[in-house]
Order: C-alpha cells, then sequence, then structure tokens
C-alpha cells in the first residue's frame, strides 16, 4: 500500500512548480541518497531509542542552496518502524502484549539553515545546519497473529466502524520533520554527511494503538479477529478472560513520532563558480 495515484499526482505537481522557479535565483542544485536506519516513539516504544526495533531507511533527495547559509530539499524516504509491549521492564504493560509493525513512505519539503557559510573558504569546506519542514506520509500498521501479519486499520480495533465509535483512522498523514546534521565539501563536486531528523506527526495511529478498549462483544460480532487483536492480553495471561470496554488501551493526547537518522550522499549537477572554494 501507499500514496493513492492522485496524491502522487499532486505531490508532483507541487515539487514541479517549485523546482521551476530554482534556476532563477539558486547558487547549486544537488541530488543525493539517503541511508540510514529508523525508530519509534508511541504507546508500543519503552525509551527514545529501542535497539530491537530498529529498521533500515533510505531514499532520495535534490538540494537547491540559494546562498551559503539557506537551502532547500525535496525527498522521499521509505522505512519502517515497530514497537512491542514486551520490550517494556513493566509487567503490567507487558500484560497489555500489543505490538506492531509498519511501513513508512514519506514525500517532504525542508529547509535547511548552516551554522556557518558553507564553501566560503577552504577552511569551511564543511558545515553543521539545521533543518525543519512538512511531509506527507503514508503508513498501515500490521499485527503478527499465528504467524501470519494483519492489517490493523480495516479491522477497527478500537471500535472505529462500529455505532458510537467514530470512522477508521486515516493511514495518509501530516509529519513535521525537524532535526539536524553535518556535511562536508568532498573534491568541490560531492558532499558527503550525517543528519538526524525526528518528524511529529499528526496522528496517534501509527501504531494503531490511542484510546479505549471497545466493547469485545460487538467487536467479536462483526470480526472475530479484530478482537483478538485489540485485546491481546490473553495470549500473554490465560486467567485474562473479560471484557475490558472502556478502560484505556493507549494516550489519545499524545501523538507518534518517528525518526530517521543515517548518512547523505549528494553530487551537484549545478553550482555557482563561486559557491566553493576553487
Amino acid at each position: 500500500m501507499g500514496f493513492t495515484q492522485h496524491t502522487r499526482k499532486i505531490l508532483f505537481g507541487f515539487f514541479c512548480s517549485i523546482f521551476s522557479f530554482f534556476p532563477l535565483s539558486a547558487q547549486s542544485l544537488e541530488v543525493g541518497a539517503f541511508l540510514g536506519f529508523s525508530n519509534y516513539l508511541g504507546e508500543l516504544q519503552s525509551t527514545h531509542f529501542e535497539k530491537a526495533e530498529m529498521h533500515n531507511v533510505y531514499g532520495g533527495f535534490t538540494r537547491v542552496n540559494f546562498t551559503k547559509r539557506l537551502g532547500l530539499r525535496l525527498h522521499y524516504f521509505q522505512g519502517e518502524v515497530s514497537g512491542s509491549d514486551l520490550n517494556y521492564p513493566y509487567e503490567e504493560i507487558r500484560a497489555r502484549n500489543l505490538s506492531f509493525r509498519t511501513s513508512l513512505q514519506e514525500f517532504g519539503i525542508q529547509g535547511e539553515f548552516a551554522l556557518v557559510n558553507f564553501g566560503e573558504n577552504k577552511k569551511k569546506i564543511g558545515s553543521a545546519y539545521i533543518f525543519g519542514g512538512v511531509s506527507g506520509l503514508h503508513f498501515a500498521p500490521k499485527a503478527l497473529y499465528e504467524g501470519d501479519w494483519i492489517d490493523l486499520q480495516p479491522l477497527g480495533t478500537e471500535g472505529q466502524g462500529l455505532e458510537g465509535y467514530g470512522e477508521r483512522y486515516n493511514l495518509t498523514t501530516l509529519a513535521f520533520p525537524m532535526g539536524l546534521g553535518f556535511r562536508i565539501n568532498i573534491k568541490k563536486f560531492a558532499n558527503i554527511g550525517f543528519e538526524i531528523g525526528f518528524r511529529k506527526t499528526q496522528t496517534d495511529y501509527i501504531d494503531d494503538v490511542s484510546g479505549a478498549y471497545p466493547d469485545l462483544e460487538l467487536l467479536t460480532g462483526r470480526d472475530p479477529m479484530a478482537a483478538a487483536l485489540s485485546f491481546r492480553e490473553p495470549e500473554y495471561n490465560l486467567n485474562a478472560k473479560r471484557n475490558p470496554v472502556g478502560e484505556m488501551r493507549g494516550d489519545p493526547d499524545s501523538k507518534d513520532w518517528y525518526y530517521f537518522c543515517g548518512i547523505t550522499l549528494s553530487a551537484y549537477i549545478f553550482r555557482a563558480d563561486w559557491y566553493l572554494p576553487k
């Protein structure tokens, strides 16, 4: 699953319209690649970084530098995040027994500000930078059940789609990248760098966990699989045979985060002669 064809056309048109202005004021234009790892922050992650839930992320980008300090980057990144209650040290949370994984597809645009004038002279061929922007994000959480990965959003594990429980959440949302990096110019025609970027999302359902448990009897009547993946404590504790309707399953007041950390490598396809040292 991914962005719909209509959404892709809108994003492509938006990016093309931005690029049409670049030759008028840009001092350099780069194309590059990103390779790193991802992690997630939400209801099913016990720490800011969980080694067991680290995944690969990769993508490509185009960077336009308007001055030696100010740039704009468009990117597409693809990766995966996951989480599990079994990573928690607390027995009461482990007993909840929820887990997930999801692919992430991110189209984004972000501004970059170098903390020193990048390429100003031979002593400044490297620079730290900060960045911030906005991205379109597609995700699709799944859970492992009896050896199979099951799509969670169509099931409505918190009662979505049942009368009185609201609609199913959207699998496409906004995210706001922010972070910092460092890049070094190599042989005047390429840059290598490292960056870490946190993403604050506008959803609390990357992990399919947000609100309260629904009435499991109603949920079972619609789809027994939905009930089984909504309340998974009986798999951890065979004596947990109850209907936890109304008990909190997650924290609806806190949106999910994820982050990408890795290396960048880019090459110039256009560069003003004075932009970097001779």
